[in-house]
């Protein structure tokens, strides 16, 4: 297993229905085979990461393989890093990290979210992967054991991911392109924002990190499909940023053009 007590970051072992380090700190093991190892001051009433129906606006959308040139495109350069073992930091429900394990069964796949929901998801459909709720920004993962770490559309910890990628280990990002979904945002905020590019390097000096590859994966979306309207609404944040009359507007077209405008990189850890 991957995946060691986030509070000592020793082995886990399973024990019955939950897992135990030799310390005793015992954690929940769900039906669906997913461990629950996100610790920290949350409150019960506020459970963390995207909502459930966003996960599951999500899930619809990507299984009507919208986003299918993310996906390959992303795993094309997950597999092109090499190694065996990787990380999805963020996995949401599953379907980049699956991608990767449906084109590489030799790959040691693992993933990591602190939605639950999504989680759970994930963990349902490939099974053949290893997941947790967790965060990102305190892996549960021990040093200098993963060969690759993912991050689509997600937070960067990259300290953190330097400390558990193997030395020449790579971080592979994907990230929304200037674009991304113009004609969607056009709609929510009366015209479009272009998307700053977030930066792909460390906060941690002692963190070099080298580009080795950048693909921008770009093309135009024509959904004619109102169910994918709204699938695509709500998988966003742009969803709560739209008033009411915005969402019931945009909720009830039966034609949306926008684009899908991500850039994927890989960069490799290197030395200082």
């Amino acid at each position: 297993m991957l995946f060691v007590c986030p509070l000592d970051r020793s082995p886990l072992e399973p024990v019955g229905g939950v897992v135990r380090c030799g310390l005793g700190h015992t954690f929940d093991r769900a039906r669906e085979g997913y461990l629950n190892l996100l610790v920290g001051g949350r409150k019960r009433s506020r459970p963390a990461g995207d909502p459930a129906p966003m996960v599951r606006a999500r899930r619809a959308f990507f299984d009507a393989g919208h986003y299918a040139e993310v996906a390959d495109a992303v795993a094309a350069q997950v597999l092109a890093a090499g190694g065996e073992t990787v990380l999805d930091a963020g996995c949401g429900e599953g379907r980049y990290l699956g991608r990767v394990g449906a084109l590489a069964a030799d790959r040691s796949c693992w993933g990591i979210d602190v939605a639950k929901t999504a989680v759970k998801l994930a963990a349902r459909r490939y099974p053949g992967a290893g997941f947790a709720v967790a965060s990102s920004y305190a892996l549960p993962v021990a040093d200098a054991t993963v060969d690759v770490v993912m991050t689509v559309f997600s937070p960067r910890p990259f300290a953190e991911f330097g400390r558990v990628l193997r030395p020449g280990g790579v971080v592979v990002a994907a990230s929304p392109g200037p674009e991304h979904l113009a004609g969607l945002t056009d709609l929510v905020y009366g015209r479009h924002r272009p998307h700053g590019q977030r930066p792909h390097t460390a906060d941690d000096p002692d963190l070099p990190l080298a580009p080795v590859r950048r693909e921008r994966v770009y093309r135009e979306l024509h959904l004619t499909d109102r169910a994918a309207i709204v699938h695509l609404l709500q998988m966003t944040p742009y969803y709560w940023h739209a008033s009411p009359q915005r969402q019931a507007a945009i909720t009830g077209l039966d034609r949306l053009d926008t684009v899908v405008d991500v850039v994927v990189t890989t960069h490799r850890v290197g030395p200082g």
